[in-house]
């Protein structure tokens, strides 16, 4: 690629597209690791779940990802706003902490959170990151790419189990209601064929 992990990204990072491209060889090369395992030392699950987030203090990377075409990922959703407020608090306990809510008073975003889980209850404020996707936040534009290898599927409905995740810890029944029904959190279905610009 071109970079030496030593160098200093510069005043501008080192972009997003260098970013990307670092991480997506990344995922290539722990694939090609565990495809090289010697049949003896396999163990019988080699699948794995790949959530990454990578910066150079201008641009992050996100990713959601599973090495496996029947699989879902570990959760990851996003929520972008102008403001993130604490709400006022239901109860006359001080010690309780009011529940937070992403305001948006214009289609600009000044804020972008990246969690696994939705941080609020606000549940329609949070998009979920398809499955073997990068999530690409750039000057508060916020971009989602497919991540197109040998565990890709280009069909929109193709189908994806949540038990693999969800035995690991890595997604709750919210998550898993989400990626079995669209209406949920606004998923976007398991494989996103284009980037998206989701804040203009």
């Amino acid at each position: 690629m071109g970079f030496s992990p030593n160098t200093e990204p510069g005043e501008n990072g080192f972009g997003h597209t260098v970013l990307r491209k670092a991480i997506l060889k990344t995922i290539e090369r722990i694939n090609r690791l565990i495809e090289d395992i010697p049949e003896q030392h396999k163990t019988d699950d080699t699948r794995s779940l790949l959530n990454f987030a990578v910066t150079d203090g201008h641009s992050v990377v996100c990713t959601r990802y599973v090495s496996s075409r029947t699989d879902e990922a570990a959760s990851l959703f996003f929520s972008s706003g102008t403001s993130w407020k604490e709400q006022e608090q239901r109860s006359k306990n001080a010690d309780e902490k009011g529940d937070y809510k992403m305001e948006r008073r214009d289609k600009g975003a000044d804020i972008v959170l990246v969690a696994s889980e939705p941080l609020t209850f606000e549940r329609d404020n949070w998009v979920t990151v398809p499955t073997n996707s990068t999530l690409t936040i750039h000057k508060q534009t916020v971009m989602i790419h497919p991540i197109i290898d040998e565990y890709y599927s280009n069909n929109p409905s193709h189908s994806r189990s949540s038990q693999f995740a969800e035995t690991k810890g890595q997604m709750s029944p919210t998550a898993t209601r989400a990626v079995a029904d669209p209406s949920v959190h606004g998923n976007t279905g398991s494989d996103d064929l284009a980037s998206r610009n989701v804040l203009g």
